[in-house]
């Protein structure tokens, strides 16, 4: 019989199975030694015909070359001369299992099982088919039968012990995430386990369709996990990919097919789709009992798929997938939940507290644009955004747009004039006409009356642009010189940054609208962050970094931005207040 070094090598994206271990002693008749099991042994056959041999050693060589489906197909012609051969159904099963066809090659155990109950390998092969379904519990129930018989198999020891970490991660929401993040866990089919927290899908949202809690939440709580249903890396042709992807999983999988097809499809479409049951999404929960739609016509198909990836597609860093719960969650420039990728598992948490009810709401993009910008990024995404940052910098946009206008013309003009002039051209001198042209623009800036948040996001960016090729020829020098040239100084910016705050506190802003329009300008905190470390004035940047990530904290919580601010306050607090009274403002700051 073939050893385990002998094992066919799995193809690149197959999935590579734990080896069941040879038993010492078969209690049944063994077949020819180039008949396979999962790792090449033999099985067991009462009296096979020997067409129904020849067909199933084509299989065997089939499976070898990790021609699976050509494999599948050679056992299939085996079994319809004989439905009761264990090992034909056995080894179908695994192809099964390689191909990811989980609900076939549960079939296929389950009538081995039922030709021969005392086939063991069948039952560790429809305990993995379980598992591959999300049935975890099941599958436990399967790996304890086998235990039972084979007490010291170590691949179903270790099947078990990875199912009821699955089972704890989708019912518990029990995941570790250090395992995680370090790539310390090992599993047969899946990263790890999905998770549906306390949420579900509501048509009663201000987006016709959404994601809202379904209890009171606290900022922190896992909302939750999903593994995507397809994903591609971030180049050219990604979208084609996906596409293709979707095809197959929903080919595969009749699970897959129901989500793929339950997904938001198009703008305008969430209003009719009617909103997918939550056991979808719970496939842990499964009885097996659930009835499947029948596959549409490819071309039809398709065309959902391709519609699916342009209105469900999430972009992360350097890849591009489509996540079944998650693609439900709408968008908004002061979410209140935050999205966590390991590998390319997606964790969803609470980043504010929530009460029952309230809509769950991430961001699709940097959200620390001003509103005009966030507007484009919107439209390439094919949507508007009408949350309600968005709905108060909105106000008064129209005439700060015609400001706007007039101050880019004033610019140009300034420019023309400033290239022209000899002294311009002198060392030191507005050879291009930038500078003239940052003045003029400020100027009508200036002039305008500050009545609206877009009006005033609109002045502070016309006014920090005058002073910041400055500071940042300054800054630039003083780095390329390793702090030997003098440091920009702060104050002209902390002047402008405390005009914009008075300005905020004028408009009758709270805390929190004041922090979603000073996020709309947060570059020129940012650069004032720069000019304090610059000077080492670290006092004074602690209480400004403090600013910062209470602004991030409103705005975009919980986010990489937000923690790497954090961060930083807490590094400078440290390096600040060493000496004595420093506790409590280090305190203050790591909490």
């Amino acid at each position: 019989m073939a050893s385990d070094t002998d094992a066919v090598k799995v193809p690149l994206g197959m999935v590579e199975l734990p080896v069941q271990k040879k038993k010492k002693k078969e209690t049944t008749k063994e077949i020819s030694k180039s008949e396979h099991d999962r790792d090449g042994e033999g099985a067991s056959l009462a009296s096979p015909s020997s067409s129904a041999e020849a067909l199933r050693e084509a299989g065997n060589e089939l499976f070898r070359r990790g021609d699976y489906g050509g494999a599948a197909a050679m056992y299939a012609s085996c079994i319809s001369v004989d439905d009761s051969d264990v090992a034909a159904l056995a080894n179908r099963a695994e192809c099964y299992l390689r191909a990811r066809q989980f609900h076939l090659a549960l079939a296929d155990a389950t009538a081995s099982l039922a030709a021969d109950p005392t086939y063991n390998k069948s039952l560790y092969k429809r305990a993995m088919a379980l598992n591959g379904l999300g049935r975890y519990a099941d599958a436990i129930k399967a790996l304890k039968e086998l235990l039972a018989v084979e007490t010291s198999d170590e691949a179903a020891i270790n099947a078990l012990a990875e199912c009821q970490m699955l089972q704890d991660q989708a019912f518990l929401g029990k995941y570790d995430m250090p395992a995680l993040l370090f790539g310390r866990l090992a599993s047969s089919f899946r990263r790890c386990a999905d998770h549906v927290g306390p949420v579900k899908v509501s048509a009663g949202t201000a987006h016709s369709r959404g994601v809202v809690t379904t209890r009171a939440v606290t900022a922190g709580q896992l909302l939750m996990v999903s593994s995507p249903l397809v994903v591609a890396p971030l180049v050219t042709g990604v979208e084609k990919a996906l596409v293709q992807g979707l095809v197959g999983a929903a080919s595969r999988n009749p699970q897959d097919l129901s989500l793929i097809l339950a997904l938001p499809a198009g703008n305008g479409a969430a209003s009719t789709l009617p909103v997918p049951d939550m056991a979808t999404f719970r496939r842990h929960l499964s009885k097996g009992e659930e009835a499947f739609p029948e596959l549409p016509q490819q071309a039809i198909f398709t065309r959902h798929a391709a519609n699916v990836v342009k209105t469900s597609a999430m972009r992360n860093a350097a890849s591009v997938g489509v996540y079944a719960l998650p693609s439900f969650i709408n968008h908004s420039c002061a979410p209140n939940a935050c999205k966590l990728l390991i590998g390319h598992t997606m964790f969803i948490h609470a980043a504010k507290d929530m009460v029952k009810g309230e809509e769950v709401l991430i961001k699709y993009f940097d959200v620390t644009m001003p509103r005009h910008d966030r507007a484009a990024v919107a439209k390439r995404w094919g949507f508007s955004c009408e949350c309600r940052r968005c709905a108060l910098e909105s106000i008064g946009e129209e005439a700060a747009m015609e400001a706007m206008e007039m101050a880019s013309k004033a610019a140009a003009a300034a420019r023309a004039v400033a290239v022209k002039d000899a002294d311009s051209k002198k060392p030191g001198g507005d050879k291009d006409g930038s500078r003239a042209a940052a003045e003029a623009a400020a100027g009508v800036m200036e002039s305008q009356e500050i009545g609206s948040v877009a009006m005033l996001v609109a002045a502070m960016r016309a006014r920090a642009k005058l002073i910041h090729d400055d500071v940042s020829k300054t800054l630039e020098q003083w780095k390329r010189t390793k702090g030997k040239s003098g440091a920009p100084d702060p104050n002209l910016l902390v002047e402008l940054a405390t005009w914009f705050e008075s300005k905020c506190d004028a408009l009758g802003l709270d805390a929190t609208r004041a922090a979603w329009a000073r996020t709309s300008v947060l570059q020129v905190y940012y650069n004032i962050n720069h000019c304090f470390s610059a000077a080492g004035q670290l006092e004074a940047r602690a209480e400004h970094l403090e600013k910062i990530a209470d602004t991030l904290a409103r705005t975009d919580p919980a986010s990489f931005e937000h923690c790497t601010q954090l961060a930083v306050g807490g590094n400078n607090a440290r390096r600040a207040f060493r000496g004595k009274g420093g506790e409590k403002a280090i305190a203050r700051v790591e909490a």
